[in-house]
């Protein structure tokens, strides 16, 4: 019979009945192997503790349950993690050798570059340390200057098939390797000879008639607040976590956002259209300080929510996505002529990541090619494209 997990469900077991440990589920997988995870549930979770974390943790990772050796390997960091688990409930950490990850790991979050990162940028990089804490802990916590490159390439590989977190998790073992260098207790950092391309995005950009047609869904579907929110993102293009949390008078005031650039250290005002203007007026709550709040709750959107009811609004079939409208901000006032200084202003963005942002998403597009061919000379008019 299959064992029940912890989460109240019935786990698949292969058919010899296998004792993988506590907080151990098994997700079978249709070519006859299986993905291991220590999983426990959010209500025993200390803070900042990996919902989900594959198993085993250190070598080869090909979920085979018939293999003794992998089934020894996942029972042995299932004891691991159950140790540090307990630990972490008591308030306390499982005791690690100096000069060790975890050692490493809160020196580095004790640095005021660390400190000064934005709090949504800060639990990210937490998330990702403790990952790589509990690599560290399956491979017994060696010694950070005697981790060689081989061993750090070995651990990257255990994410070939989700590149974004493992180009997440050299990010942050970049910065770590950095900080033991700062430290004295490395002379170098092997991760600057690994090469690792940004994951080929599957970012849809906006157009301006997928925003007309999703700002009408959105009001047809009862969420006029939803609608103001695309409207804003697609004139603006700030932070989808900053627009939740607008307020009125404060960052909005007589048709203009106002916000302060820690850039260029001054403040910036963005006046907005007489549609966007209306629009927030119509969804404004005068019980609420916020321009945008949830209708069901009265209070600003939650980010999980925000996306489950855009989901339902933009329909099956439809690639769009709430956060790809900051770039498409980007690409469209890149279309309109303007330049990298110009396009921070509005959105925010550093010049890198703005021009980052123009290399990924403009070398194909069909309104600039039309554009520069017109400039050239070859063709009288630019075809009729809304944008």
């Amino acid at each position: 019979m299959p064992r029940r997990a912890t989460n109240g469900h019935l786990t698949p077991m292969p058919s010899v009945l296998l004792d993988l440990g506590r907080y151990v589920t098994v997700r079978p997988r249709k070519d006859g192997t299986a993905r291991v995870l220590f999983e426990v549930p959010a209500r025993l979770r200390p803070s900042g503790w990996s919902p989900a974390i594959p198993l085993p943790i250190g070598g080869e990772r090909r979920g085979d349950l018939t293999d003794a050796d992998e089934v020894s390997r996942i029972q042995a960091d299932a004891i691991t993690m159950l140790a540090k688990l307990r630990a972490a409930r008591l308030g306390r950490e499982v005791e690690s050798p100096a000069r060790s990850m975890p050692v490493l790991i809160r020196s580095w979050q004790s640095t005021q570059r660390f400190k000064d990162k934005k709090p949504k940028t800060q639990k990210g990089y937490e998330y990702h340390a403790g990952i790589i804490s509990d690599w560290s802990a399956s491979i017994g916590h060696p010694p950070v200057e005697r981790l060689k490159l081989e061993r750090i390439e070995e651990f990257l590989a255990f994410y070939d098939d989700r590149p974004t977190t493992r180009r997440h998790l050299k990010i942050v073992l970049s910065m770590l390797m950095d900080r033991a260098i700062q430290l004295e207790w490395r002379t170098s950092n092997p991760l600057a000879t690994i090469k690792m391309g940004a994951p080929k995005s599957s970012v849809t950009i906006w157009e301006r008639t997928d925003v007309d047609t999703q700002v009408a869904r959105a009001r047809e579907a009862g969420q006029p607040s939803v609608a103001a929110i695309i409207l804003t993102e697609w004139e603006i293009g700030q932070r989808i976590t900053d627009v939740r949390r607008f307020r009125h008078g404060a960052d909005y005031a007589g048709g203009a956002f106002r916000f302060w650039q820690d850039k260029t250290n001054s403040w910036v005002t963005i006046p907005v259209s007489t549609e966007l203007q209306a629009l927030i007026e119509e969804v404004r709550d005068p019980d609420s300080l916020y321009l945008f709040t949830d209708a069901a709750t009265g209070k600003p959107w939650d980010e999980q929510r925000l996306g489950h009811v855009f989901q339902d609004i933009r329909g099956e079939g439809c690639a769009l996505q709430l956060r790809a409208l900051r770039h498409s901000c980007v690409v469209q006032l890149a279309r309109s002529g303007v330049d990298i200084p110009g396009i921070c202003s509005i959105t925010g963005h550093s010049p890198t990541a703005a021009t980052n942002i123009l290399k990924l998403y403009l070398p194909r597009d069909n309104v600039l090619a039309w554009q520069a061919q017109t400039k050239r000379g070859l063709i009288k008019k630019v075809r009729r494209t809304k944008v």
